[in-house]
């Protein structure tokens, strides 16, 4: 974190939403590695195919394989956003103005200075989970898909 904290620091990027942003478009291993592992799964006989049939590596790519893995896209995208919905330490390393901050940082900022006001802070805990369990649900037969297309050899 200190490297790349002095990284932003002497880019000027310090106290702007860029220092959460820019690292996900670099790729995150777990991802990478799961992703990798969906495409070797895929059957190589469809892409070969597609070679016969005249197709490029990128028309492969992009009406063949992308459409077969969309199950695993959804599911690294679902993983990345709960990641940085519940993110607690980027925002606070990067983000020095109050207005910026995030729903983790103002429901903390909540806490300390209202002290023991359950009630509320279970009703922000509560609002804070509603789009991920939304996105879940909405994505669920995607990804039940997915699950009974890995498991056809």
């Amino acid at each position: 974190m200190i490297p790349l904290f002095l990284l932003f620091e002497k880019l000027g990027l310090v106290g702007t939403s860029y220092p959460l942003i820019i690292p996900a478009f670099f790729g995150i291993p777990f991802y990478i590695f799961l992703l990798r592992q969906f495409f070797m799964g895929l059957p190589d006989s469809l892409r070969e195919a597609a070679k016969i049939d005249g197709a490029s590596e990128f028309r492969i790519y992009w009406q063949i394989m992308l459409p077969l893995a969309k199950p695993a896209v959804l599911a690294v995208g679902l993983f990345q956003f709960m990641a940085s919905w519940t993110d607690f330490i980027g925002p606070l390393l990067y983000l020095t103005d109050s207005v910026q901050y995030t729903l983790s940082l103002g429901l903390q900022q909540f806490q300390s200075q209202k002290g023991s006001e359950w009630g509320l802070m279970m009703a922000v805990s509560t609002m804070m989970t509603v789009p991920v369990i939304l996105l879940f649900f909405f994505l669920q037969k995607t990804f039940i898909k997915g699950i009974t297309f890995s498991g056809i050899k």
